[in-house]
């Protein structure tokens, strides 16, 4: 994801997929986790 909100994914490994975590940085160094999701899943 490469857009001007600050967001970023980073796609962890997990058995025959991956799980992707959404995040975003805050300027005290804190790291939000705004949401998590299987690659398999269904995001329609």
């Amino acid at each position: 994801m490469n857009d001007d909100t600050g967001r970023r994914e980073l796609v962890v490994s997990f058995g025959a997929g991956a799980f992707v975590l959404r995040y975003m940085r805050e300027r005290n160094e804190k790291v939000v986790l705004i949401r998590v999701w299987h690659s398999k899943e269904s995001r329609a």
